[in-house]
């Protein structure tokens, strides 16, 4: 397409010509691999009188070390071997390997599924190539950790002697006028801080601080309300549903009786049964299937307001912003009526749908529908995304 056909042409046929380049591009990185693979196995280095080939593409292409070595472990985890007889043996990863020569991934792919199936059986393969053929890799890489959990989900054998307990360490310093800070904290207490932090630290309308900034304040309100001992009116106006600040667990109720696996925080990390056990202890524990005694579930056409029993049961079942793909954990998240409160769509939850900001957005003002599936909620995209617009669930929070 000339430059003249470029700004005549409407956003649908650019994007449809940036989609052919991208992929004929990926189709070529592939072949660059390729090429670099066969320089490595046939020892090209040594026969040009180098040491080795990043000294070779140092002086021929002009590459870093870091680009060269990046390019070498991708062509040796895609690439096949080719034994001193002529014969081939086929590569690591061979699922993804054909799927980059097809133009469906891209390099950032490669490096996140080839470090995520060092820890996965081989036949994971084909379940992380499909997730990335969808997903840009960082929500690729998402989904390898979930899967990683899910197919061990006991974690080490009984018999294997008990892990030590991480240490807290917090580094203090004044320079320049200014306080420095870093911590490096178990993940129990970094899920309190975040519970604490992610509410003060919303973006209001029209503000202009970067999300750092925002939650360098945040932090600076916590400090103060811990100086107060007493809760911060604009602190409750922020908190979901209405409810205080508090850490959501998602766990097994069995495996908490027996004290076997971990349970899931908001952001997706994990916790150690033994941890969850120790919160339990001091804690109310509220099943979410059922909820607390006399909490209204089912609003209905009274209000579009979204109560805090309401708000609990869309986490458990959501986990975090139900968009394909999408990482964000539900204290990130506001609830959104499918079907609107405005065209007789009831608040309950076979209507509402957790979702971030960015994506709530992207529903009101895209192609993207979302629709209920068997009490999952299912999103159709755009036709340019997928002609035949198939449903797709995020995947990284399903059961």
């Amino acid at each position: 397409m000339t430059v003249t056909a470029l700004g005549l042409a409407s956003p649908l046929e650019l994007l449809d010509e940036l989609k052919r380049k991208v992929r004929a591009l990926q189709q070529l990185q592939h072949q660059v691999l390729t090429i670099v693979g066969a320089l490595d196995q046939q020892g090209a280095a040594e026969t040009l009188g180098y040491k080795d080939l990043v000294e070779v593409f140092k002086h021929v292409l002009r590459w870093d070390p870091k680009t060269t070595r990046r390019k070498l472990k991708q062509a040796q985890a895609l690439c096949p071997t080719v034994t001193p007889t002529g014969s081939k043996i086929e590569p690591a990863l061979p699922g993804v390997a054909a799927a980059m020569a097809a133009g469906e991934l891209s390099e950032d792919h490669v490096d996140v599924l080839a470090e995520a199936m060092a820890g996965l059986p081989k036949a994971a393969e084909e379940h992380v190539v499909e997730y990335a053929r969808q997903h840009e890799p960082r929500s690729a890489k998402a989904f390898c950790k979930e899967l990683a959990y899910r197919l061990d989900q006991d974690g080490p054998e009984p018999k294997e002697p008990e892990p030590v307990q991480p240490r807290n360490v917090l580094r203090r310093k004044w320079q320049g006028g200014r306080y420095q800070l870093f911590a490096d904290l178990d993940a129990e207490t970094g899920a309190k801080l975040d519970a604490l932090i992610d509410p003060l630290a919303k973006p209001e309308p029209e503000d202009l601080r970067f999300a750092p900034e925002r939650e360098g304040d945040a932090f600076c309100d916590v400090v103060d309300l811990a100086l107060r001992a007493e809760r911060h009116p604009g602190f409750r106006k922020h908190c979901h549903g209405g409810e205080r600040v508090q850490l959501t667990v998602t766990v097994n109720y069995d495996e908490l009786r027996k004290g076997i696996g971990a349970a899931r925080l908001d952001n997706g990390e994990r916790l150690p049964m033994r941890q969850v056990r120790k919160i339990a202890c001091d804690a109310g524990v509220i099943p979410m299937l059922l909820g607390s005694r006399s909490q209204i579930h089912d609003v209905g056409r009274k209000t579009r307001a979204i109560n805090a029993g309401l708000r609990r049961i869309l986490v458990a079942r959501d986990r975090g912003c139900a968009h394909p793909g999408c990482t964000r954990p539900p204290s990130h998240c506001e609830a959104h009526h499918i079907k609107s409160w405005a065209e007789g769509g009831e608040t309950n939850v076979k209507n509402l749908v957790l979702l971030c900001r960015r994506h709530h957005d992207l529903l009101h003002h895209s192609d993207w529908q979302v629709q209920m599936i068997g009490g999952v909620p299912m999103f159709r995209p755009p036709a340019f995304i997928d002609p035949q617009r198939k449903p797709r669930r995020n995947q990284l929070h399903a059961a």
